[in-house]
């Protein structure tokens, strides 16, 4: 299928790149302080601290697997209940058509596959990796050795953000129109 000339719009914006986490985190701090929202960091390992400087909510993510492990396990239970209860019904030693300890090994399995599918689904959708991905690298380096701060900026911002970065020790500074 053939892809159209267009390019996805994205708003002009001001990379920094950053040798040290802690010269990140205090530029961060900085420009959330001047009121600045929908920073955005690209980093090679996970830094201490980085999520409460950034600001982040708690994830979503853990209800989605708890929800997921619920309805599978529900589901498995259900199921095994009706097969062995009402559509084949088979007397075996005596024992009690619904039977939970029975059950119990089917029933966390089942859980477990909702869980896991449920989860992988979520971190798709949160990635924005559906319907399909549009993603431009911003520099080689991010994901080696550097730190990137990414600030959106209005138009006639940009000089200054990206001086107030240089002197936060930015070893590079990248205006993205």
């Amino acid at each position: 299928m053939p892809k159209s000339g267009r390019k996805k719009y994205r708003p002009p914006a001001v990379l920094a790149l950053f040798a040290d986490p802690h010269q990140l985190l205090h530029a961060i701090q900085e420009f959330r302080e001047k009121g600045y929202r929908g920073l955005d960091t690209y980093t090679p390992y996970p830094v201490h601290g980085l999520s409460e400087a950034m600001g982040l909510k708690e994830s979503w993510m853990p209800r989605v697997t708890k929800g997921g492990f619920f309805t599978g396990a529900c589901l498995a239970f259900i199921f095994e209940a009706w097969t062995m209860a009402w559509a084949w019904p088979i007397n075996i030693a005596g024992k009690p058509f619904v039977s939970v300890p029975a059950y119990m090994p089917v029933t966390f399995e089942g859980g477990i596959l909702i869980a896991g599918i449920s989860t992988f689904c979520a971190v798709l959708i949160a990635a924005r990796l559906i319907p399909a991905p549009n993603f431009t690298s911003l520099d080689a380096s991010l994901t080696n050795d550097r730190f990137g701060l990414y600030i959106p900026v209005r138009p006639y911002e940009s000089a200054s953000v990206q001086e107030i970065l240089r002197e936060l020790g930015a070893e590079e500074v990248k205006n993205l129109a």
